[in-house]
């Protein structure tokens, strides 16, 4: 069209300058009108493709931010799900506690009722934090949650909707913002979210469970300080997903 659009144009110009379109009225309309359309609607075309490509690249990067938040809300409240707090700065206020009190028994050079005291209340604080769905009470030391079937079946229920979300997360949310030019994590952040949830009741990271290679001697007080130490890691990731998805 553009060089229907020049040749017309050139035909014109030398038509006009030798008098052809003289009587010519309703000739010289429709040349003029052919030639100004070989131009307009590339050039139009041109205008609406850009107008309709942003639009569209704003509709995805909006749709992109909404699913993120839901997302994110999602990933929160299962995280959150077994644990009496109301939001993630309550529990990791609970779980810095808990890992205090867990270096306090594990310190050195206290007696016997120091130590028994000190388990006393670090059970105390687990049992307020993570209240055993068969025990009404906290568990007297860590060999007894070992004996707690009834509360691991409903942490590995828990494990597999974490790990679950945050595969979402991982390979749905973020390639959709990325696309659209949205901000998302550093990958350190992204990394340590996905290391958490796959280190998450490992062999010899889980509290309600022996390691195979230790069946027969006592429960690693390890264990219980690696458990801690995850869930803060997913807490530290979730809280940094609501800021990247404001």
């Amino acid at each position: 069209m553009l060089i229907l659009g020049v040749a017309l144009l050139a035909f014109g110009l030398v038509a006009d300058a030798r008098g052809w379109w003289e009587g010519h009225e309703f000739a010289t309309n429709v040349a003029s009108s052919v030639t100004s359309l070989c131009f307009g609607v590339p050039a139009a075309l041109l205008v609406f493709s850009h107008l309709g490509q942003a639009q569209e690249g704003a509709r995805e990067k909006v749709q992109a931010r909404a699913q993120a938040v839901q997302t994110v809300a999602e990933f929160e409240a299962v995280l959150l799900a077994p644990f009496t707090v109301a939001d993630l700065a309550q529990l990791q206020t609970s779980l810095q506690e808990l890992s205090q009190g867990l270096e306090a028994m594990r310190a050195r050079g206290q007696d016997e009722d120091e130590r028994d005291q000190r388990t006393t209340t670090f059970f105390r604080k687990l049992h307020v934090l993570l209240p055993s769905v068969a025990l009404a009470r906290p568990y007297g030391d860590l060999r007894a949650m070992l004996q707690d079937k009834r509360q691991w079946d409903v942490m590995r229920k828990w494990q597999t909707q974490v790990q679950s979300q945050s595969r979402i997360l991982d390979e749905e949310v973020r390639p959709r913002l990325l696309a659209s030019g949205a901000s998302w994590l550093t990958p350190s952040q992204a990394a340590d979210i996905l290391q958490a949830s796959r280190w998450l009741f490992m062999e010899g990271r889980n509290p309600w469970k022996r390691a195979s290679h230790n069946a027969q001697g006592p429960p690693s007080i390890a264990a219980m300080a690696f458990f801690l130490a995850d869930v803060t890691q997913l807490c530290s990731g979730a809280q940094a997903l609501k800021l990247a998805t404001q």
